[in-house]
Formats: C-alpha cells, sequence, structure tokens
C-alpha cells in the first residue's frame, strides 16, 4: 500500500491495548519491544509509551476481570498501523486493543520526544478492589411499639401498594354438594 503523505508529512495515531492480568513483567517487556520494533522498521517515530498497569475491566473479556493497561502514541502511516494491528493480532496475551488517528498532516520534526516520554514500567498503582455493600439494617427502639428494625430501602425496588385483601370464599365439600 502506497504513503498518501510525503516522507515528510506523517499521521499521529495512538494505540491502547490490554494485555492478560497474568502476563508476567518480562513478557510485557518482549511486546513492548516488538511493537517498537515495528513502528522503528517502518518509518515510524515512537512520541509516547506508558504502562498503566493492572486495572479492572468495565466488562470480562476473554473470561478476565483485570487487564494490564498500556499505551503508545507514535507517527507513521497507514502501512505502518495495519502491521501493528496484525501483531497485536498474533500476540497471546493481548486480549482487546484500539487505534485512534489523532492527527492526519503531521511534520515529524516538530514533536520532540523527552526522555521520560517512553517508559514501560507500571506507572500507577493497581486500582482498590471496591467491593459494592449494602448498609447493615440496624436496630432502634421505637416507644410506641418496642424494638424495631430498620432496613433500608433498595434502589429500584418495587414499592408494594397498600391493597384491600379479597374476601376469601372458601370453598368445602359441604357446599360443593
Amino acid at each position: 500500500m502506497p504513503n498518501l503523505l510525503p516522507k515528510h508529512r506523517a499521521r499521529e495515531y495512538e494505540t491502547v491495548f490490554i494485555l492478560n492480568p497474568e502476563t508476567p513483567g518480562d513478557g510485557v517487556d518482549v511486546i513492548s519491544h516488538r511493537l517498537t520494533d515495528v513502528i522503528g522498521r517502518l518509518d515510524g517515530r515512537l512520541l509516547r509509551a506508558e504502562n498503566w498497569g493492572r486495572r479492572r475491566l468495565a466488562y470480562p473479556v476473554r473470561k478476565n476481570n483485570k487487564g494490564i493497561y498500556l499505551y503508545l502514541k507514535y507517527l507513521g502511516y497507514s502501512d505502518m498501523v495495519a502491521e501493528l494491528e496484525r501483531n497485536l493480532r498474533m500476540l497471546e496475551p493481548v486480549i482487546k486493543f484500539i487505534t485512534v488517528k489523532l492527527d492526519e498532516d503531521v511534520n515529524p520534526e516538530s514533536h520532540v520526544v523527552r526522555e521520560g516520554d517512553i517508559n514501560f514500567v507500571a506507572q500507577f498503582e493497581e486500582e482498590p478492589e471496591r467491593e459494592h455493600t449494602e448498609p447493615e439494617p440496624s436496630f432502634h427502639e421505637d416507644e410506641e411499639r418496642g424494638p424495631a428494625l430498620d432496613i433500608p430501602p433498595r434502589e429500584n425496588r418495587e414499592v408494594a401498594q397498600d391493597v384491600e385483601p379479597a374476601a376469601d370464599e372458601e370453598e368445602t365439600d359441604e357446599d360443593e354438594e
């Protein structure tokens, strides 16, 4: 596929991918080096790389509730994105990825890469596990009725309305005869 932009102009992309949470640290390094090699081999330029650490997923992906998030921001051409995504599909620890084009016509010389911008070591601590707990029922003393149990209402619970009971019509064997 031919490059549509001249070599002195490129496109700016960012890719976020999620690894299996059981991936060891050296496995993350191998994957990150493979992707940076793809970017370098296809005349791209890595601007930023971050390891966002192990995070809880919004929904289970391949039976995983957590994942290791990695972020790449780079300059390149459309053929490089296709090759990068092909590599992500082939890597077993990668459970999900997305690439977004940020800018169309970028001068690569205008972007300066600082020393700390490329870092594949986890920068953020793992999110603490937050469990949803309902408030405990509490007992209180009611002057008129005695001890009572306060049960906090649940959200979206249907409230039973006061309905007068229907007259019980008991059928007995004597009535049928």
